[in-house]
């Protein structure tokens, strides 16, 4: 009467997970959209929340020239600055063009509104603003709101 399995059967089946598991993985491909579009949104908001009550204004209310609250929406602006840890890339082919602006430079002031560029009291955004995202023809959209500053992605 068997009690067991032998050792080459044991092996066998190990073999077999391993082979499984290899023709699995070659099938896996990461949705390089859904990841830098996230990762572009929560750039957003961290600068979003880096600039509530961070006053630009110097004590004779003239603007300082820091750049503390503003995020340039392209590539160099976005990306991580590398490190030990490696740091985000953005995908190679991705586009990013943005609406809603004179600029692809927001800013948020101390109480988390955006602005066009600058600080000064025309640049307050009134309108949402629109960022595409793209990748190979396929699209996702950053929607920052108008004086809230939250920033909304429209997966598409």
């Amino acid at each position: 009467m068997r009690q067991g399995f032998t050792l080459i059967e044991l092996i066998f089946v190990i073999v077999l997970i391993g082979i499984l598991g290899a023709v699995g993985t070659s099938f896996y491909k990461p949705d390089r959209l859904l990841a830098d579009t996230r990762f572009i949104a929560a750039k957003i908001m961290q600068t979003r929340y880096g600039a509530i009550g961070y006053d630009h204004r110097n004590f004779d209310g003239t603007f300082t020239g820091g750049t503390t609250g503003c995020l340039t929406l392209d590539r160099a602006g976005l990306e991580d600055a590398a490190s030990k840890a490696g740091g985000y890339r953005l995908d190679t082919r991705v586009q990013i063009t943005v609406s809603g602006m004179g600029g692809n430079t927001i800013c948020f002031d101390e109480k988390g509104y955006p602005h066009d560029g600058d600080f000064s009291e025309g640049s307050l955004l009134h309108q949402k603003v629109d960022i595409n995202v793209s990748i190979s023809g396929k699209s996702d959209l950053i929607t920052v709101m108008p004086l809230s500053g939250y920033a909304k992605i429209i997966y598409r």
